[in-house]
């Protein structure tokens, strides 16, 4: 039977990096939700082209916090997976 050996020491270390993208993700989520608003009146108002850029820029807007969101959660769900395997490997070994 051939065994395998896991070394906990790097999977810690791929947690460690793993909760520094979460960090960084949510911080993303935070500046996309709350830093790039565009006041409506900060590029004119009276013209259609004005009302189509807030519009898309809105739309970008909400995109941009969809995906961090999604990405953040993805990261979070992964990491729990990886620290519940690390878990596991560390008590099997003893």
């Amino acid at each position: 039977m051939q065994r395998y050996q896991v070394d906990l020491g790097e999977m810690d270390l791929a947690l460690r990096q793993l909760y520094g993208v979460i960090r960084r993700l949510e911080a993303a989520e935070s500046k996309a939700r709350y830093e790039t608003g565009l006041a409506r009146e900060s590029i004119g108002t009276g013209f259609d082209e004005a009302y189509d850029f807030y519009a898309e820029q809105a739309s970008v807007k909400t995109y941009m916090e969809d995906v961090t969101a999604q990405l953040c959660a993805f990261a979070e769900e992964f990491t729990d997976k990886m620290k519940w395997t690390r878990d596991a490997y560390e008590e099997a070994e003893y």
